[in-house]
């Protein structure tokens, strides 16, 4: 059986497999525990486990998301927390950046913005490109200019 959720820390949703509702298991992005509670599901197949996934992370963008101009709900700022998620999960090393994009994909933010953003972050200095993976280039915090 798989677990589905939505973690109550970073906000990723994800699955994962579980033997029984009672056994805990932890987010793929910031490992916190995640537990049965009232806001996760269950799936009997991975397939069907996607497949909620891709229902809630559609309708929590309709519901979260007001209308107006994209670049105003931080999509970069949300992109670099992605990037300091995973190399913090990392332990400081460089991640891939397929599994960069495949985050912000789980976490819904659209392939080609994301990939636009990390090239505006590494060209910004805010990321660091070592052939196939990135990491933070040292800097505190983002510098969000949009």
């Amino acid at each position: 059986m798989f677990r589905v959720y939505r973690c109550p820390r970073c906000r990723n949703v994800g699955y994962v497999a579980v033997e029984n509702v009672e056994d805990s298991s932890v987010c793929s992005l910031c490992q916190i525990r995640i537990s049965h509670s009232s806001s996760t599901t269950y799936a009997a197949t991975i397939e069907e486990a996607e497949s909620m996934i891709r229902r809630l992370v559609v309708d929590s963008r309709e519901r979260s998301l007001p209308s107006g101009d994209p670049r105003s709900y931080g999509l970069r700022k949300r992109v670099f927390r992605i990037v300091e998620a995973l190399v913090d999960t990392n332990r400081g090393r460089p991640v891939s950046i397929a599994r960069v994009l495949q985050e912000c994909s789980d976490a819904g933010i659209d392939q080609d913005k994301a990939d636009a953003f990390i090239d505006a972050m590494l060209s910004d200095g805010c990321l660091v490109n070592d052939g196939s993976d990135i990491t933070l280039s040292g800097r505190k915090e983002l510098d969000v200019r949009y």
